[in-house]
């Protein structure tokens, strides 16, 4: 299962696994998550509105939105198996994976610091046009998330083929 879900592909999902699939397409892919847990919503409130499984041994999570039908709206990995173009970013310095994107033509359209008491050297680099983002814990990458393509309105998704 592992080798049908490495290659992140942005706006489509990681492999095999595509944004839009239900809970019951991704189980019979992933099989049954380590842990299911809801989220908070805008609101800052739990709810029974996004729910993330975990895949402890292969470091991943994803969430399905119960505004899209329960269908797959998010992946976050945190394991060097992920490779983007081939290329594993997760453990890499801020620097070199800046200097990656250059090299593919990937741009940044937010950079910020996020540091705070409990994570004093947290930063994040994102582009919203590709739909993801990337954060550095004391200059090294430790997760990359990804989320589907939207239309120009910025709340339609466009669900892979």
């Amino acid at each position: 299962m592992k080798n049908q879900i490495k290659e992140i592909i942005f706006g489509v999902g990681l492999g095999d696994l595509k944004f839009g699939m239900t809970r019951d397409e991704a189980k019979k892919l992933l099989g049954k998550p380590d842990e299911i847990e809801n989220l908070p919503g805008f609101e800052e409130e739990v709810n029974d509105e996004l729910e993330s499984w975990h895949y402890d041994e292969n470091e991943f999570s994803i969430v399905f939105d119960a505004d899209y039908d329960w269908r797959l709206v998010s992946i976050a990995v945190s394991d060097p198996f992920f490779t983007l173009n081939g290329k594993s970013l997760i453990g890499l310095s801020k620097e070199d994976v800046l200097a990656f994107f250059t090299e593919k033509g990937i741009e940044i359209s937010n950079e910020e610091d996020l540091s705070d008491d409990e994570n004093p050297n947290l930063e994040l680099l994102e582009s919203e046009d590709l739909g993801f983002m990337i954060w550095f814990a004391d200059g090294e990458a430790i997760e990359i998330q990804i989320l589907p393509d939207v239309e120009e309105d910025g709340e339609t998704i466009k669900w892979p083929a």
